[in-house]
């Protein structure tokens, strides 16, 4: 029984010097780095809080603005790496079947979990009022345990390994429905082929689920050329030990960093600027469709009039510069004074229009409307059914003005 498909590569030496301090609580050790009252809890894989690149990870993280915090979880096998989790050697692919009676036992997410809320205690006395949780393989099940009883923003998981619920008896899916927050998941691996469980992919049953809780909010993102463990235990550099050839998995690292940074920021938990993500494009400009108005709707001082109107006739009052179109519809008519030899063409007697931002512009005391280059007078794309009703004509009314 193991939480990582056959064949996952084992731990990869970061060449790393930590830029945070070891603390404790309740007799709980933790990685801590970083400031802040926005914070990620990064629950570590079966190698444990010093396994591979997770404290340079962390220490990443932290640049970006947050307050990570990184556990000490498990008792220490055969030594474990930093006297948490599995020894550096450890090869999964090999000796998985001996993972099973930890996970039973004292690896068991009910040993775990009240590790991690005493964690969450600390952060809370830090200052810390927002929470994100990122856990890898082993990470997610427990984390999905803890986002049950704790409120994060949102949690994220490289190469989940949450289906072990499903090897000590329990049920993912039914546990997925009972998470707090949405979940963002980058499988790795064919999952036809012995990587990650579809499970976590668009159409499997614990993304849906997830779905149903927090539509459009979760995330998924296979990476099907990586080995289950690439982040956190892939190559870091030629010359070390690798999960698959260097280039592609530091590639494919900085990529899923990314995809992290960018759920988070979605969750609010990170600003985009001081992330390092491209701004995001401005939101779609959505026109509000314009509400027309009958000629008796028209006061004194209006302005962005929309009105749908047939011509009664437009006269030239100075020879290619101005001229005076009574146009109206079945509650009156109305003067326009125009300046556009276009708009004066549109206006033939007996034509419809269509006019949108036009104002009233009061001319001793009586209303004129002008078209000006804020406005629109365009031929209506369709002949208006209406006669003008000549006998209440606005503009023909003087107004007594303050």
């Amino acid at each position: 029984m193991s939480c990582c498909p056959p064949g996952a590569l084992g731990y990869l030496a970061a060449d790393h010097d930590d830029e945070g301090s070891v603390r404790s609580i309740d007799g709980i050790s933790y990685y801590q780095v970083g400031s802040g009252p926005n914070g990620l809890l990064i629950c570590p894989d079966v190698w444990g809080w010093n396994g591979g690149r997770t404290r340079a990870l962390a220490d990443d993280f932290a640049k970006k603005g947050m307050s990570v915090w990184v556990p000490k979880l498990l008792p220490a096998f055969e030594g474990g790496t930093d006297g948490d989790g599995l020894p550096p050697a450890f090869n999964i692919g090999e000796r998985g079947s001996e993972l099973g009676p930890l996970f039973g036992g004292e690896w068991h997410q009910e040993k775990v979990v009240p590790k991690l809320k005493a964690v969450v205690k600390a952060m809370k006395s830090a200052g810390v009022k927002s929470m994100g949780l990122l856990g890898f393989c082993f990470g997610a099940w427990v984390g999905m345990h803890l986002c049950k009883e704790v409120k994060f923003v949102g949690c994220a998981s490289p190469h989940p390994s949450a289906h072990v619920e499903g090897m000590v008896g329990g049920d993912v899916v039914a546990l997925g429905k009972e998470a707090k927050c949405p979940w963002a998941f980058f499988p790795a691996g064919d999952a036809a082929k012995g990587g990650d469980p579809e499970i976590y992919d668009q159409e499997g049953d614990l993304f849906k689920a997830l779905e149903e809780k927090f539509p459009g909010k979760n995330v998924t993102k296979r990476y099907a050329a990586m080995s289950h463990g690439w982040s956190v235990r892939g190559a870091i550099k030629e010359g070390n030990f690798q999960a698959g050839t260097g280039e592609a998995v530091q590639e494919a690292v900085k990529e899923c960093v990314t995809d992290l940074l960018e759920f988070f920021s979605k969750r609010g938990l990170v600003r985009r600027e001081v992330a390092g993500l491209p701004p995001l494009p401005p939101p779609p400009i959505v026109l509000k469709k314009p509400k027309f108005i009958k000629v008796s709707g028209i006061e004194p001082e209006a302005r962005d009039l929309n009105l749908m109107l047939k011509s009664v006739k437009c006269d030239e009052t100075d020879p290619g510069k101005a001229w005076d179109a009574v146009l109206g519809d079945d509650t009156g008519v109305v003067t326009f004074s125009l300046r556009n030899a276009d708009h004066a063409t549109a206006c033939k007697a007996g034509s419809s229009v269509r006019v949108q931002n036009a104002r009233v512009l009061m001319v001793k005391g009586f209303i004129r409307i002008i078209v000006d280059k804020w406005a629109i007078l365009k031929p209506a794309d369709e002949p208006l059914e209406v006669e003008p009703k000549l006998d209440r004509d606005l503009s023909a009314v003087e107004y007594e003005l303050a």
